[in-house]
């Protein structure tokens, strides 16, 4: 079976551990040469970028892959970003080859592509005399491939051994929004401000999946997955976002179905019902700001049992929210297809 999920979503974003106003003078004051040569030698001198750069592989990393989440989600990230807005798009694709077993073991395939738009603000150089707020606007891609086999100890229980290959592309359009800033961009020229990185990224995966049919027509799918994943970059136009990061995360997801009386252009109805929590380890909790995340949401699937859809046994419409340790909360709206 061939399962889909397309998920478009869109939730503004408040960080809330900002609170201190940036007072500027009537006129700003002559850009530092020095710290301006700094920063065309080696940016990281003044700014985070490293910290930043982590931030971006952890999202564009495991939030790629499928049963974390498809969820817009919000966060506070500390004192040094302000407002900012995150809209997701997410499309799952998985399928076990029944028909190519052998010697017990079926093949499995799975992609994710998916794309993200985040708007942040963040203050740069605090502590220096030329403190600057920035508001980036960055864009990022990525395609998440996973090949495995499937063995069923029992009727009901898969175990699933994945190897996960993908790449990213990530873009930055940032604004500095002060006097002293824009002076500062002026000086230093785009590169901090206008960036492009490629990453790649691989690793390994462990699944357990388990079904239960009950007498009543409604189905239980729950699942427990394990991974650990590499992000390396592989090109960039900032020498301050080279970087190469691990992260580990376990994601468990428990999935419901069952009739309704109703149908719809002579299809069944059914309702769903879905939750799912992932747990990150230190080093992804550090990059993300938050440890944990969990999501629980809803639905109405129509059945194509007349098979007069080429190629889709259902189409559903379902409902998300999302929340978790500091302050992450967040909601999803879209559609999920079977195929």
């Amino acid at each position: 079976m061939l399962n889909s999920c397309f998920t478009a979503s869109k939730a503004g974003l408040l960080i809330s551990g900002v609170f201190t106003l940036l007072s500027m003078p009537a006129s700003a004051a002559p850009v530092d040469m020095m710290m301006v040569a700094q920063a065309q030698n080696d940016p990281t001198t003044l700014i985070s970028l490293n910290e930043y750069g982590s931030f971006i592989q952890a999202v564009s990393g495991p939030f790629s892959l499928p049963g974390v989440t498809s969820a817009s989600f919000q966060v506070s990230r500390g004192d040094s970003l302000g407002d900012g807005e995150f809209s997701r798009v997410v499309l799952p694709f998985s399928s076990s080859f029944e028909s190519l077993e052998f010697a017990g073991m079926t093949p499995y395939a799975e992609l994710t592509l998916s794309h993200t738009e985040q708007k942040q603000s963040e203050f740069w150089m605090q502590g220096m005399p030329m403190m600057m707020l920035v508001e980036h606007n960055i864009k990022s891609s990525s395609i998440m491939a996973g090949v495995g086999v499937d063995f069923k100890p029992t009727e009901n229980l898969i175990i699933r051994p994945i190897v996960h290959l993908g790449w990213s592309r990530i873009k930055d359009n940032s604004n500095p929004t002060t006097p002293d800033g824009q002076m500062f961009r002026a000086a230093v020229g785009e590169g901090l401000f206008i960036w492009e990185i490629e990453q790649l990224q691989y690793g390994i995966a462990l699944e357990a999946e388990h079904t239960t049919n009950l007498s009543n027509d409604i189905n239980i799918l729950s699942s427990l997955r394990a991974t650990q994943l590499n992000i390396k970059t592989s090109t960039t136009s900032t020498p301050g976002l080279k970087d190469s990061n691990q992260f580990h995360s376990i994601s468990g997801n428990l999935a419901l179905d069952g009739p309704t009386p109703m149908s719809l252009f002579d299809k069944d109805l059914r309702w769903l019902y879905f939750m799912g929590a992932s747990k990150f380890d230190n080093a992804t909790s550090d990059a993300l700001k938050f440890s944990w995340l969990s999501e629980a949401g809803g639905g109405l699937s129509l059945v194509n049992n007349q098979e007069d859809i080429p190629y889709i046994k259902a189409l559903g419409l379902t409902g998300s929210v999302i929340f978790g340790d500091n302050e992450v909360n967040g909601w999803t709206m879209g559609l999920k297809a079977s195929f």
